[in-house]
């Protein structure tokens, strides 16, 4: 009787044994999980940072070079109709502005410093995609998001960001024609005088 009861308290320790490594297993899972999130989060946080970071360099640039920057012909540079990182690379004709000896005018300097300032922008966003223009209400009641589309008579010239999430799936990839952007914000008020629009 004996033998029979340690045959039989030596199985149900088993039986512990095995129930305790499920629930190992199931913890671990469940802690790579909350660490894979983390990660994932960092990641968009770092991502939220550059793009701060941007808006906050090409603000300073367009307060800088205000009188261009008020424009709404084809001499403001900062400007900018829906560009994406696929296309940084393939824009050349714009005059160095950093180069020795070179005096540029006001509008080339700001053709010049959107150029170098979306090159950045392509390097720290993965699948940057920019809009600067003049609006008045970049939200979009409808969809409870911020729009692409501008109103071309808007008072404050804003800067549209959007980029994917690093190590994008290619779903994300194929929604991003279609999302929002991700940050809106206004780099300076139109000037008050008639003589910046160029008209």
């Amino acid at each position: 009787m004996s033998n029979r009861s340690a045959r039989a308290g030596t199985g149900f320790s088993l039986m512990e044994v095995l129930v305790s490594i499920a629930l190992l297993s199931l913890g671990l899972l469940g802690a790579a999980a909350m660490l894979l999130q983390a990660v994932r989060a960092s990641g968009e946080a770092a991502n939220f940072g550059a793009a701060l970071n941007l808006v906050r360099e090409l603000s300073e640039k367009t307060r800088l070079n205000r009188s261009v920057a008020g424009r709404r012909d084809a001499a403001n540079g900062y400007l900018v109709a829906s560009w994406t990182a696929a296309s940084a690379m393939g824009e050349t004709g714009v005059t160095d502005c950093a180069a020795t000896g070179v005096a540029c005018k006001p509008e080339a300097l700001a053709h010049w410093d959107m150029q170098a300032w979306k090159h950045r922008a392509a390097k720290a966003l993965p699948g940057a995609r920019v809009t600067v223009c003049f609006d008045g209400n970049p939200w979009n009641e409808a969809s409870g998001a911020h729009a692409w589309a501008c109103e071309a008579d808007g008072p404050l010239l804003v800067v549209k960001l959007g980029w994917l999430p690093r190590n994008a799936s290619e779903a994300q990839r194929r929604a991003a024609a279609s999302a929002p952007p991700r940050l809106v914000m206004s780099l300076m008020a139109e000037p008050a005088s008639e003589g910046a629009r160029g008209d």
